[in-house]
């Protein structure tokens, strides 16, 4: 392993890429191949179709009839709707852009740290300290004064879980979430060396991690936050699937 390929970052080897840092060139790559989820709500809808002749009560449209404005088929999105997104993407890109420019950074960190402070979050350094801790975290983006705040519980680990942000990015597909003008970046759409500090609290039990994780990201100030929603188990990645699955399943029980 060459040493000039990667970083030492926060303990840990960060492998250098263009996705490092966040900008506006890398932040949306188009493509018509669809994400996983897509694929995954297409085939429900469809095995459901196939089995019922009819598909299940209040399944959005656009999982229906194939192909349509969205899905060209069941592997790829048309050329227009990859067209559109961009821009619908871009577009957003630049709002929240210009959003993070107006806030104040003395008046973020005063904040950041008054939380930290009232629910004894402590910082760290050295993410292998918590490659066996489970709890909240809380990832700082200084240069946008925002900050995340994410759970590791069950069988995952602090460290393990924000390398995975570092290391994930998301589908063209899943950059927005909701409207053009309201939708908030996705923490994984940031690079690693956008984080420059983090904090955490150690807690054993999942239960409690993800209670507290609502209470937290419900009273953090949103025009501080990058979060989306509540997280865990209702986390944005699993919602639309997961509400898919629910409608199938109330539907079977209908027809025995």
């Amino acid at each position: 392993m060459s040493t000039n390929e990667y970083i030492d970052y926060f303990g840990v080897k960060i492998k250098k890429t263009d996705r490092n840092l966040l900008t506006r060139d890398n932040y949306c790559v188009p493509t018509n191949e669809l994400d996983y989820k897509d694929k995954k709500n297409l085939k429900i809808a469809d095995e459901f179709y196939k089995k019922n002749k009819r598909y299940p009560l209040l399944c959005p449209p656009w999982f229906c009839n194939i192909p349509n404005d969205i899905y060209k088929d069941f592997e790829h999105y048309t050329d227009e709707y990859v067209k559109e997104h961009y821009q619908n993407c871009m577009e957003n890109f630049d709002l929240n852009m210009n959003f993070f420019r107006n806030i104040d950074k003395v008046d973020f960190n005063k904040y950041l740290m008054k939380f930290v402070k009232k629910y004894k979050f402590h910082e760290v350094t050295d993410l292998n300290m918590l490659k066996e801790t489970k709890g909240i975290y809380i990832m700082v983006l200084d240069e946008y004064k925002q900050a995340y705040i994410g759970v590791a519980a069950y069988n995952s680990n602090i460290k393990k879980r924000i390398m995975t942000h570092w290391s994930s990015k998301k589908h063209f597909a899943r950059l927005l979430n909701g409207s053009v003008e309201k939708s908030i970046l996705s923490i994984d759409s940031f690079g690693a060396l956008d984080t420059t500090r983090i904090f955490y609290k150690e807690l054993s039990s999942d239960k409690k991690i993800y209670l507290l994780e609502e209470k937290y990201i419900n009273e953090f100030k949103s025009d501080y936050r990058l979060n989306r929603v509540a997280g865990g188990i209702n986390s944005e990645d699993s919602s639309a699937l997961r509400n898919l699955k629910l409608i199938s399943t109330i539907q079977e029980r209908k027809l025995i």
